[in-house]
């Protein structure tokens, strides 16, 4: 069996865009909770949101994943696991209370050990305040807070690392039957103007694919000798550093959230969980040549609550922000009320109107109610 396991904490975007799915058993993670349902070494299990990993664990009958889960979603262990791999690279365990007195030699990065949606990272270098950022920390955590539950975003745990230096790139993937890597999409992201606004764009295009997938694998193939995992799945974040990939984090059990995963459906009509079903990757090579122009570039979009909206007096200008994209390939919009976003887009966009894209201010796309 295949399963998906939903949660009433995930963020908004899977499930709205996903595809149609033959083989595909979709399960509550509350049901889940309540269930006798366990799950064996034959079964694939996949997840829409970081909130269903815990009910996850406790009916997973499969060593090998159960291990890497635990590895993968806790930063700290993380970068233990990849000193293996990369044995220069320097990171610390902190606590949020021991922010504001930490003295910091180089530029570097903070952030929750367990995080979601790029809440309460922050890079930071030896001018920066550290009281003040502690405090700027504190309030993003009480607003995501409400959002997030615990398992899902750290409140208190937090991992200070070094920074990596190029360009961000994220892959989605799984390891098949035969514990092989096979690639569903790779996207470059962009950082936007306002860095509130981090996860704002991802896209894709064939000069991306040629850039990064041989990388990925290699990277990939060295990470499952250390995991030895089968039927599992991963969004995996990296820096692309003097034509070197480096991970920055692995998303365990989930393609790209919000429905970035589904790019590769609705941009190319590949359903990247029927991929994972048959063991079959996408045929990267035909569906580039069938491309009408080598160029092309898709995106996923997310529409971001303002900065400083009022939220009880202003609503989403959609028609105003659709006027700023080239072309729309599907819309999903949020009950802006509940979420930090309040809707996705995807899109085939040009570089230019990417490039104005990224200065986008949500503020300027709200009106009153």
């Amino acid at each position: 069996m295949t399963y998906l396991i939903t949660s009433s904490d995930a963020e908004s975007g899977t499930i709205e865009t996903l595809p149609k799915t033959e083989g595909l058993t979709l399960v509550n993670a509350n049901d889940l909770a309540n269930s006798n349902l366990k799950f064996t070494t034959r079964d694939k299990i996949c997840i829409t949101s970081e909130a269903a990993i815990e009910v996850v664990l406790k009916r997973l009958e499969d060593e090998a994943r159960t291990n890497a889960i635990i590895a993968l979603k806790d930063k700290y262990k993380f970068r233990q696991l990849l000193t293996k791999i990369y044995s220069d690279y320097t990171f610390e365990k902190v606590a949020l209370a021991e922010i504001a007195n930490l003295t910091i030699k180089e530029k570097s990065v903070i952030k929750p050990s367990k995080g979601c949606f790029g809440a309460a990272v922050k890079i930071i270098d030896t001018d920066t305040d550290m009281k003040r950022l502690e405090t700027e920390i504190k309030e993003e955590l009480d607003k995501n807070g409400a959002v997030f539950s615990e398992v899902v975003l750290s409140k208190n745990e937090f991992i200070l690392e070094s920074f990596i230096e190029g360009e961000e790139y994220a892959v989605d993937m799984f390891y098949d039957e035969n514990g092989q890597p096979n690639i569903t999409n790779i996207y470059y992201h962009p950082i936007p103007k306002q860095a509130a606004y981090l996860h704002m764009i991802y896209y894709t295009s064939q000069a991306i694919f040629q850039k990064i997938y041989d990388k990925a694998i290699q990277f990939f193939t060295q990470l499952n000798e250390i995991l030895k995992v089968r039927n599992f799945m991963i969004h995996g974040e990296f820096k692309l550093n003097a034509n070197t990939l480096l991970p920055i984090e692995m998303n365990c059990m989930r393609y790209g959230g919000m429905g970035l995963g589904n790019l590769t459906y609705h941009a190319f009509g590949v359903n990247p969980y029927t991929c994972f079903i048959n063991n079959q990757a996408p045929n990267w090579n035909e569906i580039w040549a069938n491309q009408p122009d080598s160029n092309s570039i898709f995106a996923f979009f997310v529409a971001y609550n303002g900065q400083t909206i009022d939220k009880t007096t202003h609503k989403p200008n959609i028609a105003k922000l659709k006027k700023q994209f080239t072309k729309v390939i599907l819309e999903t919009i949020f009950d802006y009320q509940q979420q930090l976003a309040f809707g996705t887009f995807y899109l085939k966009e040009t570089p230019a109107n990417l490039e104005r894209l990224l200065a986008i201010e949500f503020d300027d796309y709200f009106e009153a109610i």
